[in-house]
């Protein structure tokens, strides 16, 4: 069946024959209404059953990308990439943005820029690539905006008009264009636009993924207001668990089972880090509100600040840290003591491993993204894209967590390897318990399902999204890559 075909289209009933669960042999399950609704070693098809012989190979629930940015990788998607693997020096740069501006219309958007590519990117080095379209690009972190003159003149941001700290001046006194970790103040500023996220749903479907937790600082009203627009038309069919702000928790109409408010976002940066006294209040009143906290931490000051504000606010269940780019033995005990889960991203050692092992201090390498290092200390560990800031794919980051390598193909750290049920754990378990482990599909659970064309042996040995054949999403088909052995029970 065609992925047009497939999409949002609903069964009354679904049933699975033969289907390989991890461990535990072969069963036949059944969902209906959203839900899974029998589990045995065999069930006999009834009348409008929509039968899928899945002949050993491997049923698994769901997978869940623990953290991503929705909107923000649906407009990537319409943008430029202007970073490494698609641009690697000024001159290719130049070259994409003209093409890019010679066929766009309005606003140039740019995305995954990285200084290797151009060391001093700003609006004087964007005026002479295209002086007469507005052009904004974001460096791949997502702390940093550079725009050129003319879409500073869009903005009304003059040479004299006062700026928030971020908004970088030259020597002259006159915007550079460059805006450090602004995102909210330009957002009011810039043309506001929700994109749509059907592409990106269905991508997400065709990897198997049925649920995600939208990760943005800043979601509060507005955004929840549009997300839950996105469920209610159809056209986000994964389930929706949203971190953001303590707007959140006054303003947001939970659509149980659909979408629902996550832990309150925290994002810390090294260079302006709060009063410590504050963060631990703003902790200890989400956790009064039954609220578990996550905590941006990059680097090794972000995250040993955030553990200390954690051990003096006391942690609650759910509280987690994303990223923990740097963890180092300390970290991993403090972490372990205070039962918090680790949210990180494995597949960037894949994606940007060349970009580490140059400009991360060496010390500091062995640290990166770890694996193992987690689990062995008691660490709960589980994983998500970072989209748009890494690639969707959840099977790649499974084969990153395993093999660890970067694309040239070196191997970083190989203490820190998971095996691959470590790895398909890091997206298989529980939405609301990342590093719960991989979980047992039971009757009873959401109708969300991933079928593969393998057996688990042939999984662990390639771990791809092209073994995967069906997702279901609370019971409705969101992605059918083939289905020749489907039918309908009479």
């Amino acid at each position: 069946m065609a992925d047009t075909e497939a999409r949002g289209r609903a069964a009354q009933s679904l049933l699975i024959r033969r289907a390989q669960l991890p461990g535990r042999g072969l069963f036949d399950v059944r969902a209906a209404d959203g839900r899974i609704v029998g589990l045995a070693r065999q069930l006999e098809p009834r009348a409008g059953d929509r039968v899928v012989e899945a002949r050993g190979h491997l049923l698994l629930p769901g997978l869940h990308d623990h953290h991503l940015h929705l909107f923000a990788t649906a407009a990537a998607r319409a943008s430029l990439h202007c970073g490494p693997p698609a641009v690697h020096d000024e001159r290719s740069l130049g070259e994409a943005l003209a093409r890019h501006c010679a066929q766009a219309t309005g606003w140039v958007r740019g995305t995954g820029f990285h200084e290797s590519v151009c060391a001093r990117l700003d609006r004087h080095w964007l005026d002479a690539v295209c002086a007469d379209r507005p052009i904004r690009i974001q460096h791949r972190s997502g702390m940093l905006w550079v725009l050129n003159s003319c879409a500073l003149a869009q903005l009304d941001i003059a040479r004299g008009d006062p700026l928030p700290a971020g908004a970088e001046r030259g020597v002259d006194g006159a915007p550079t264009g460059r805006f450090f970790d602004l995102d909210g103040w330009l957002a009011v500023r810039l043309p506001r636009a929700w994109p749509s996220l059907g592409a990106l749903s269905a991508e997400l479907a065709r990897h198997g993924i049925t649920a995600v937790t939208d990760a943005g600082a800043r979601n509060g009203r507005a955004e929840w207001a549009a997300l839950r627009a996105a469920c209610e038309r159809g056209e986000l069919v994964q389930r929706v668990l949203v971190m953001g702000s303590e707007e959140l928790a006054d303003g947001a109409r939970p659509w149980p089972g659909r979408i629902e408010v996550g832990p309150l976002k925290i994002y810390l940066r090294e260079t302006a880090l709060p009063e410590l006294d504050a963060l631990v209040q703003r902790m200890r009143s989400a956790h009064a509100a039954a609220r578990a906290v996550a905590v941006h931490c990059v680097t090794r000051v972000e995250l040993t600040f955030a553990l200390a504000a954690l051990a003096e606010a006391g942690a609650a269940p759910g509280d987690r840290i994303e990223h923990a780019a740097i963890a180092d033995r300390h970290a991993l005990q403090a972490l372990a003591a205070l039962g918090v889960t680790v949210v990180t991203q494995p597949h960037f050692i894949a994606e940007r491993g060349e970009q580490y092992l140059r400009d991360v201090d060496a010390v500091d390498v062995p640290l990166l993204y770890r694996g193992a290092g987690f689990l062995r200390s008691g660490v709960a560990l589980a994983a998500g894209s970072d989209a748009p800031y890494g690639a969707t794919d959840p099977w790649a980051a499974m084969r990153a967590a395993v093999a660890r390598r970067t694309r040239d193909g070196v191997q970083m750290n190989a203490r820190e390897c998971l095996d691959p049920a470590e790895a398909l754990a890091l997206f298989a378990g529980d939405p609301r318990r990342p590093g719960s482990g991989l979980r047992e599909l039971a009757v009873g659970q959401p109708a969300d399902l991933c079928l593969l064309d393998v057996p688990w042996d042939d999984l662990c040995a390639d771990p791809d999204s092209r073994h995967v054949q069906l997702t279901v999403c609370a019971g409705r088909v969101a992605h059918a890559r083939e289905a020749p052995a489907a039918g309908h029970a009479s």
